[in-house]
């Protein structure tokens, strides 16, 4: 089972779809170059033997014209373009099938927004860790480009509010799913872990072992996660049960150094009986 899986229906709902072109073709560009006229060349003639000095030619100094320049930066601009429209091609490429990665992030949108509107639903999605972190950071990119472009209130406020939330969820998960490889790691030392880390063996950590354990096609697999979750939730109990008596026992201990501390026998009598 994948995260993918959750659009499956969606996709098969859809009856018509869209094909993108991206290799559009490029125009050929030239390159013009300044024509450049020929100098006058005086050749010998039957005066060349004359008196009179030959006339030396004047030197013409040629620049080139304004096209070369306008062609040479045309060049560039187009350059460019087709540097970013492979860019983008390479993004914009299809991560399953009929999808691209944007049109897969509007469908996730749409998803939370609409027919999954309530945030414990989304957390069934979010359980595949490994996958959901391929899409999380176009996800998010994605409600933010949509929301600064969006031209309702209304919709603008869902979308940022909608990352807002996706985002503690998803942190949320991130924070189970370490304590639930810190225990896998080490079976054996379980109570220690709940010693230290008490504060996150919390409900929603035993609800994400629940939905986690949902994932699995394998009964096996579902019953190793399962044992692994009563044996912390046992430990849990346990270190829980052990500070009660514990606080029991200080409060026994006060009360018996107030009787001790008492000026008289009658004010300790008076102590004991309340």
């Amino acid at each position: 089972m994948s995260i993918l899986m959750g659009f499956e229906a969606l996709r098969a709902a859809t009856t018509t779809s869209t094909n993108f072109n991206f290799s559009g073709e490029l125009s050929t560009s030239f390159t013009i170059i300044p024509t450049i006229s020929s100098s006058s060349v005086t050749l010998p003639s039957n005066r060349s033997h004359s008196s009179k000095p030959r006339k030396v030619p004047r030197r013409t100094v040629r620049s080139f014209g304004g096209n070369t320049i306008v062609s040479a930066l045309t060049n560039k601009v187009r350059a460019s373009r087709v540097a970013a429209a492979e860019v983008e091609e390479q993004v914009e490429v299809e991560i399953c099938e009929g999808y691209t990665m944007t049109q897969f992030c509007d469908k996730i949108i749409d998803l939370f927004l609409n027919e999954k509107p309530k945030s414990k639903e989304w957390r069934k999605y979010l359980v595949f860790r490994e996958e959901w972190k391929k899409y999380r950071d176009s996800f998010y990119s994605r409600c933010l480009s949509r929301s600064d472009s969006e031209t309702d209130p209304q919709m603008k406020q869902k979308l940022s509010s909608l990352s807002r939330r996706v985002k503690k969820i998803d942190d949320e998960m991130d924070r189970h799913s370490e304590l639930l490889k810190e225990v896998q790691d080490n079976p054996t030392d379980i109570n220690a872990i709940v010693a230290r880390r008490r504060k996150d063996f919390t409900e929603e950590f035993f609800c994400y072992l629940n939905i986690l354990s949902e994932t699995y096609d394998s009964l096996e697999d579902r019953d190793a996660v399962a044992r692994l979750g009563a044996r912390c939730l046992s430990a849990v109990s346990a270190f829980d049960n052990t500070l009660e008596i514990v606080d029991t026992l200080d409060t026994a201990q006060a009360k018996f150094d107030d009787i001790l501390n008492s000026p008289s026998v009658d004010v300790a009598c008076e102590k004991i009986k309340v």
